[in-house]
């Protein structure tokens, strides 16, 4: 920013103010002549080069559209359906599609993006109310398009009394197994491919990885054996004991995780392994001595 004070203040100081004034006037408009000779020509490069123009999309073929949307509607990660907080998301946030305004460019684009808004990305589920509220929100032809979701479970406590979810109302339902059980056989979600779920014993550090119950592993096996014959079941399971894979048919793809805080106290005994074996043990008039290797 020019200082016109400071600018003055520059001229020869010989010069009298009217002198100064004529000086900072003729600067002015020498000034003003070149921003409007960069102005044209910044507006003379947006004719030619078409800036100011709407982007034909809807000229490219389906394909390369399909593309366009894949890039602009799907997340890095699962697409968390918690309520919306007071703030807005930026386009970075990785919780969310990173550009979903595309949907409301016109109606074409919204009939053929929306396809690809629920069919590629994963929703992520912490409790069976946001199941409901999620399936209430996008309608029931898109309830259809859904290909890939996961929940979040949490292991009761053994003194913990779990009610029975057929004596709950739906907005009453936890986020134990027996309840998403049941949340899952009223969903319309019927279309699922991928299931994913992850399993927590609260208050539990690490969190150390955990059977799973009977009922859950019968449920899993109902729903997503209704998979159409031409695609392959996929089931993520994290915080499970690694031989649960073996529960499941050989064609499905079964993938396993641990939590990270599982994942370090692992590493962190396997250094401590190393280092003992790394130890060498010597007796020295009856006291046990050890140096490295």
């Amino acid at each position: 920013m020019i200082d016109l004070h400071q600018l003055l203040e520059s001229f020869d100081d010989g010069l009298s103010d009217s002198g100064k004034y004529e000086a900072a006037r003729q600067l002015l408009c020498s000034t003003a002549r070149r921003y409007n000779q960069i102005y044209e020509e910044l507006e003379r490069l947006k004719e030619s080069t078409g800036f100011n123009k709407p982007f034909p999309i809807l000229r490219l073929p389906r394909e390369i559209r399909n593309e366009i949307y894949t890039y602009s509607l799907c997340a890095a990660i699962s697409v968390e359906t918690i309520p919306r907080r007071p703030y807005i998301l930026t386009a970075d946030y990785p919780f969310k599609p990173p550009t979903s305004g595309l949907l409301r460019a016109n109606k074409q684009i919204y009939h053929e993006a929306i396809e690809i808004l629920y069919s590629k990305n994963i929703f992520k589920f912490q409790e069976p109310v946001q199941l409901f509220a999620f399936e209430d929100q996008i309608g029931f032809e898109s309830r259809k398009l859904v290909r890939e979701i996961c929940i979040w479970t949490r292991f009761p406590g053994i003194d913990e009394v779990v009610l029975d979810p057929k004596y709950l109302q739906r907005s009453e339902y936890d986020s134990v197994p027996s309840h998403w059980i049941a949340a899952l056989k009223a969903c319309g979600l019927k279309k699922i491919v991928h299931l994913g779920i992850e399993a927590e014993m609260l208050f539990s550090h690490p969190p150390y990885p955990l059977p799973m119950p009977k009922d859950l592993q019968e449920f899993i096996g109902e729903f997503l054996g209704k998979v159409a014959d031409d695609k392959v079941p996929r089931l993520s399971l994290k915080g499970f004991q690694e031989e649960e894979r073996e529960k499941f048919p050989k064609k499905w793809e079964v993938v396993m995780d641990q939590w990270d805080s599982y994942k370090d106290e692992i590493e962190g005994m396997q250094r401590e392994l190393e280092e003992y074996h790394d130890m060498q043990w010597t007796f020295d008039l009856g006291v046990l001595k050890t140096k490295r290797r």
